[in-house]
């Protein structure tokens, strides 16, 4: 049976998840408390393989949403199989250890009717605990990324200016579709590679109300992910190395890479920096050095040039050891800088 355009959803959220049955319930409930017409809406779960309480707490939710369980193969390919099955005209996510506030759907669908050349929205959203107490009112200004951009931001998100929040962009889904499939090898940073890719393809527009809570729990926030454990932190760092590596590819494949603009030396120099951390804490300091000239790669702003002779000093000098905690100190004083 062909379904009628007027009874497509107009929105769908796609809602991967892996062992947060704790907070899935939350994440839901704010999706099914949204002003805009629940009849509007989509709500798929893919479930990557929880082995938690879960598949029971979706259960109270039958005949509400779209329920996926699949085997765990990773967050890239648990958003593909979201993809597969979506309706609407606009695609968004939402972590199911975050929430968004009643009006986020609503302000999302306005936005993309207003301008109907915008292909990519986001916003700002505030910083919760496990127990869902406010820590910070605006992760951006917390933590020192960029507000406010708007227009063409490719140069911004992939100079790690922008955070790429998963539950606080959405997408139109002619745009969605150029970058689809996500590939499934990536492990970290999805939302990093979609963001940057998409942004080649359209103009981005940014709603400057905070629309939702990012949950900040244990190490999910992948800035602070491993740096107490040496192991976790070189895993950490060879994950986000593949996943530039995946955007560049993905990026020098497009016609838009014609685009003077879009200057992807600037991954090539963030994953030279991320590679020489893996392979420094992996025992392979040699692999590492071989490393430093792609520090220096294209035009490094001045700023730049001071992030890589700290780096080179750091690969030459500091004794591995040490550098879980350098590395740690090394995000501090990038976000300052």
């Amino acid at each position: 049976m062909t379904m009628n355009k007027q009874d497509m959803p107009e929105i769908s959220v796609i809602i991967p998840t892996y062992n947060n049955g704790r907070f899935i319930n939350s994440a839901l409930e704010s999706i099914l408390c949204q002003t805009s017409p629940e009849k509007k809406i989509e709500i798929i779960v893919v479930d990557d393989g929880s082995t938690d309480a879960t598949r029971d707490i979706i259960e109270g939710y039958r005949g509400e949403i779209t329920y996926i369980y699949q085997k765990n193969t990773g967050v890239a390919c648990a958003r593909n199989t979201g993809l597969s099955i979506a309706r609407g005209g606009i695609i968004t996510f939402l972590d199911a250890d975050d929430i968004w506030y009643e009006k986020r759907i609503q302000r999302i669908v306005e936005s993309f009717h207003n301008d109907r050349d915008i292909g990519m929205v986001y916003h700002p959203f505030e910083v919760i605990d496990e127990k869902g107490i406010t820590i910070h009112q605006n992760f951006f200004r917390t933590f020192g990324y960029q507000e406010h951009l708007r227009g063409c931001i490719t140069r911004a998100i992939l100079s790690g200016k922008l955070f790429c929040g998963g539950s606080s962009f959405a997408f139109k889904r002619e745009i969605i579709d150029k970058i689809y499939p996500i590939p499934e090898d990536i492990r970290r940073g999805i939302d990093y590679y979609m963001t940057a890719v998409a942004s080649c393809y359209t103009k981005v527009e940014y709603i400057p109300d905070i629309l939702g809570k990012y949950r900040m729990h244990g190490s999910n926030l992948t800035m602070f992910a491993g740096h107490e454990n040496p192991e976790e932190l070189s895993l950490v760092n060879r994950d986000f190395a593949h996943m530039r590596q995946k955007t560049v590819e993905k990026i020098q494949s497009m016609s838009a890479f014609m685009d003077k603009t879009i200057d992807v030396n600037i991954v090539k120099r963030i994953q030279a920096k991320e590679t020489i951390f893996y392979s420094i804490l992996n025992g392979q300091r040699v692999a590492g050095i071989k490393c430093i000239p792609a520090l220096f790669k294209g035009n490094p702003s001045v700023q730049e040039l001071f992030k890589a002779i700290s780096i080179t000093i750091m690969a030459l000098l500091v004794p591995a050891r040490f550098y879980p905690d350098l590395v740690r100190f090394y995000g501090q004083i990038r976000r300052i800088i």
